[in-house]
């Protein structure tokens, strides 16, 4: 599948991009993987930009398409935000890559610090961040970390989540990446709290045959669907489809549901490689 934008042509793109302090841009990188800017702050979420789990596992992990961008031209990212540790996720040669800059910041679970570092990322590099932390960061922006429930909570042996979602603050506008969740009530609670603008959501759910593979369940389109009404969202954007054939959902579900449910729920699908901005 080809990409709606990608290489030289998208890193152009995000550089040129300039926007009023109540506009967010958003790109979609494929997987739960969004490049957000904010004036001239940028932040990377859940960057899988190589090939490395076809490459060493083979069929099925093989991408539907390529990386809109290398992980070499997303040097001059701000931070990089990780919601846990598996590959398509927090992918290692991603992060090693990007770790070459002397600007970026790395923001994972104290859970995932000590793996991080074994891959060659430094101290001064890295932020742990735990359930329930705010993390006040350069320019105006806020970071926040709750639980995730990957199918179960999971946490470390000093008692911190492995699986996160994130509700960041640009200014007034209110993003939450939700990383991998299944849905659960306290979530829609904190949401609900936090006055969310634009709700990114997991939409390729869960079954037993994925679950016979170790395949880890997500929300399903109608879990993302009525966590975001429920929390007031005012734009829902799925993710986590369409990058592995095997772990996939198709999006016309999605779509079907809130066209004869919630026809008055604004949402978005991307192209990979495509911008949008969002207006506050």
């Amino acid at each position: 599948m080809e990409v709606y934008n990608s290489g030289t042509a998208l890193e152009d793109q995000i550089a040129a991009t300039e926007l009023p302090e109540q506009a967010l841009a958003l790109w979609a990188l494929g997987q739960e993987g969004f490049l957000v800017k904010w004036k001239q702050t940028k932040v990377l979420f859940d960057p899988y930009l190589t090939n490395w789990v076809h490459e060493l596992s083979g069929d099925p992990w093989m991408r539907a398409f390529e990386s809109p961008l290398a992980p070499s031209q997303c040097l001059d990212v701000d931070y990089v935000v990780c919601s846990h540790h598996h590959e398509d996720h927090m992918d290692k040669l991603t992060l090693q890559a990007i770790g070459k800059s002397s600007k970026t910041r790395f923001i994972v679970s104290k859970a995932h610090l000590p793996l991080v570092k074994e891959w060659g990322l430094r101290d001064e590099q890295l932020i742990g961040i735990s359930h329930g932390q705010t993390l006040e960061l350069d320019g105006g922006i806020t970071l926040e970390a709750f639980a995730a429930k990957h199918e179960q909570f999971e946490q470390d042996e000093a008692g911190e989540h492995r699986f996160l979602g994130f509700a960041a603050s640009f200014g007034d506008l209110r993003l939450y990446h939700a990383g991998d969740t299944v849905g659960f009530p306290e979530l829609v609670t904190w949401l609900q709290s936090r006055q969310v603008d634009i709700a990114l959501m997991p939409i390729n759910g869960k079954d037993f045959v994925r679950g016979e593979q170790g395949i880890v369940g997500n929300c399903n389109y109608r879990e993302a669907i009525e966590i975001a009404v429920q929390s007031h969202a005012d734009l829902l954007i799925p993710m986590h489809y369409g990058l592995f054939p095997h772990n996939d959902e198709n999006p016309a579900y999605f779509v079907d549901y809130i066209y004869r449910h919630y026809p008055s729920q604004k949402f978005h699908m991307f192209a990979p490689g495509e911008r949008f901005i969002y207006m506050k």
